[in-house]
């Protein structure tokens, strides 16, 4: 993969290749609805500063990779004690202090990690754009109608919404073998299973296409809720002094600043020349449900009722079925 010789991997290569993996699996493209039977979302969306008619933003990516940082936190902890206890009782335990340098590096390289520009996203609906900043904190813009949603397998059983892009001529951040990634989730729900990763796709995709109107959550639902960060393991969290790692990353989280680029992109009554600003528009006759006992998805008429293979045929994509998933 990191040969020297390896020429780069157009976009069409790139997601040739990361279907072969057994871990991933496609999703229906972006202009095939979820039937609108089935759309039911909860999430409180009133927070104007994330979910307004121009944008809506997920700041889930930034609570991700906190647990590894408890867990390294921890065992730094754990060394300290045993160092100390060692000087009192003259049992020296050079097993572990021998890789204490190895975690100690480790650990201060993952506090580094979290002063790094936020990994937020913002799906900008006026631009038909998505934002996101690299590692040096400069803008990257995406072009919505590029965007390849697909299913991805994670421990334990969870299955993640990744969405894949062509990347731009120079930009290198999240981007492996030919093909931008970035992860499409707002809550810890998001991943519990295909459906949910299915559902948080057309959460977007209808924002996108359609507006705030159009994610509202669904009337007859008990109650609403904020989109939710990653859970943190508990096991790590305490021992790994999770409330000072949090004050840390809060603290250079709280700092970051979209550039200048997106703002003005996202501002009201932008000047958008030079960008398609036209919605991917989805089909209106030709959609898709989840089938709980069969555990996948079939494609469904205006009413939900399933369509015979020769109909299902008729709609024209090149992308592979959901209904064939490896995973």
């Amino acid at each position: 993969m990191l040969g020297k010789n390896k020429r780069n991997l157009s976009f069409e290569e790139g997601i040739a290749q990361w279907m072969k993996r057994s871990d991933i699996a496609p999703m229906e493209p972006v202009d095939l609805a979820v039937w609108k039977g089935d759309a039911e979302f909860e999430n409180d969306i009133t927070d104007p500063e994330l979910f307004n008619e121009r944008f809506i933003e997920t700041r889930f990516g930034d609570g991700e990779s906190r647990d590894i940082i408890y867990l390294l936190s921890m065992q730094h902890t754990i060394f300290i004690v045993v160092m100390v206890a060692s000087v009192f009782t003259g049992d020296w335990f050079w097993e572990l202090l021998l890789i204490y340098p190895i975690v100690n590096i480790l650990f201060f390289w993952g506090l580094l990690a979290l002063t790094k520009p936020s990994t937020r996203i913002r799906f900008n609906r006026q631009a038909q754009s998505v934002h996101v900043v690299d590692r040096d904190g400069q803008a990257i813009t995406l072009h919505w109608h590029d965007v390849q949603p697909l299913f991805r397998l994670m421990p334990p059983g969870r299955i993640k919404l990744q969405l894949a892009f062509p990347p731009p001529a120079g930009v290198t951040s999240y981007v492996i073998d030919g093909v931008l990634w970035l992860n499409g989730e707002f809550d810890e729900l998001d991943s519990s299973n295909i459906r949910t990763a299915a559902l948080r796709f057309e959460f977007i995709r209808r924002y996108m296409e359609e507006g705030l109107d159009a994610i509202q959550p669904t009337a007859d639902l008990d109650e609403y809720r904020k989109p939710s960060p990653p859970s943190r393991l508990n096991s790590f969290y305490w021992p790994g002094l999770g409330p000072l790692i949090d004050r840390w990353a809060n603290y250079h989280l709280s700092k970051f600043r979209w550039p200048e680029e997106v703002e003005r992109l996202c501002a009201p009554n932008a000047d958008l020349s030079g960008y398609d600003t036209t919605p991917v528009a989805s089909d209106r006759i030709i959609f898709y449900r989840y089938d709980v006992r069969e555990k996948n998805f079939y494609f469904c008429d205006r009413e939900g009722q399933r369509l015979f293979p020769s109909t299902e045929d008729d709609h024209e994509t090149t992308a592979p079925s959901p209904f064939e998933l490896k995973i």
